[in-house]
């Protein structure tokens, strides 16, 4: 007689079990892929937002700012924002004159007076575990906030930023004032 069509039992099973083993192998390693890659994203991100800043702030001829709220982990860039006229005759908005402070209110802008040019959020389940750079007034004022100043000449402020991960990695970001090359290394 014929062969019969399809599958027996035990060949079905068979190629059930090298799947298993073949997963069981290559699962560990595309998991620890994996856990450093919110990490790297960031790293990118950050690295590129600051080379877009200093090439703007260069070609426009104007001081931008790259801000990172790091309650949300939003990182922004832009220049200082205008203030606004209310109406017609040139008064001030009394929204300008709040976020200014002359009049009660909210004390600070949660944008730090930025326009958003550029705007990313970094990748879930990551902190800053520390923030370095040399503060200024203008800091003070904005506890939320971590401002990087990108100047026309080509220059910034300097920063150290580490991010940590749930796992414990970490990436560790530094710049170079002068010019603007920003190096990352990796922590366990």
């Amino acid at each position: 007689p014929p062969p019969p069509n399809g599958f027996t039992l035990i060949e079905v099973v068979l190629v059930m079990v090298v799947i298993v083993i073949i997963s069981a192998i290559s699962l560990p390693h595309f998991a620890s892929t994996f856990r450093g890659n919110k990490l790297r994203t960031s790293a990118r991100t950050i690295n590129r937002m600051a080379k877009y800043a200093r090439s703007m702030a260069i070609m426009r001829e104007q001081t931008l700012t790259v801000v990172l709220n790091h309650e949300t982990m939003e990182l922004y860039l832009g220049g200082r924002a205008r203030p606004a006229t209310g109406s017609a005759d040139g008064e001030l908005d009394q929204d300008v004159l709040k976020r200014l402070g002359y009049t009660e209110g909210e004390a600070a802008p949660k944008d730090a007076g930025i326009e958003k040019e550029v705007h990313r959020f970094l990748p879930d389940g990551l902190t800053v575990k520390e923030f370095e750079k040399e503060w200024t007034d203008e800091d003070a004022l904005y506890e939320d906030l971590y401002l990087i100043h990108y100047y026309p000449n080509g220059q910034c402020e300097w920063f150290m930023l580490e991010l940590e991960d749930q796992q414990g990695m970490g990436v560790k970001l530094e710049n170079d004032p002068i010019s603007g090359k920003i190096t990352s290394e990796f922590i366990q």
